[in-house]
């Protein structure tokens, strides 16, 4: 069995190899030296995921020690699918919520769907503003100036307003669809 973990010897991570199980000893591939690593226990933390106003439950993996923060991407298992989600809130065991904590500490990770998510849309067209959501990977990117094909009417992307808060309006201006909170396209033709 192999590792990557830190050598005190050649002072970075490198890969050690397992050379006695019964007393957990590692020798370091780079430089040699033996040292005894006691693996870190994984836990399964319960994480309640949202799509588009649905929750569901499900469960992350990670080490006892390992910190997790508001903002960073997890995988959560739920079922048979596997999802990644943002986390955006920590509840400890005392139900107190907080940005930052150990693994061991957390009674439920809150996270919001970004492998799949929904971008909504104010489509304008003369002095009809029409609402409209689409369904797409969060990794999908979309960019100002851009054309896009909805329900056979083109409409160009004039502004993208991001989650943070901050408004894209330059032409070439971009971002992925899990950063997005809405997208204001004009109308320019029928296809």
């Amino acid at each position: 069995m192999k590792v990557v973990e830190y050598c005190d010897v050649c002072e970075d991570e490198t890969e050690h190899e397992l050379i006695r199980p019964e007393k957990n000893l590692y020798r370091c591939r780079v430089c040699g030296s033996v040292r005894q690593i006691i693996p870190e226990r994984e836990i399964e933390i319960k994480a309640i995921i949202s799509t588009s106003g649905e929750s569901e439950v499900g469960r992350v993996r990670a080490k006892e020690s390992e910190m997790l923060r508001v903002g960073e991407e997890v995988v959560v298992e739920t079922g048979e699918e596997v999802k990644v989600g943002e986390i955006t809130a920590l509840e400890l065991k005392d139900r107190k919520r907080v940005e930052i904590a150990e693994a061991k500490d957390v009674y439920t990770v809150w996270l919001r769907n970004v492998s799949e998510v929904d971008v909504k849309f104010s489509l304008h067209k003369g002095a009809v503003t029409t609402p409209y959501k689409m369904r797409t990977t969060g990794e999908t990117e979309f960019e100002v100036g851009e054309r896009i094909n909805i329900d056979n009417f083109i409409f160009r992307i004039t502004r993208i307003k991001k989650l943070d808060g901050k408004l894209l309006k330059k032409r070439g201006d971009r971002a992925k669809a899990k950063e997005i909170k809405r997208i204001y396209a004009i109308f320019e033709r029928k296809v």
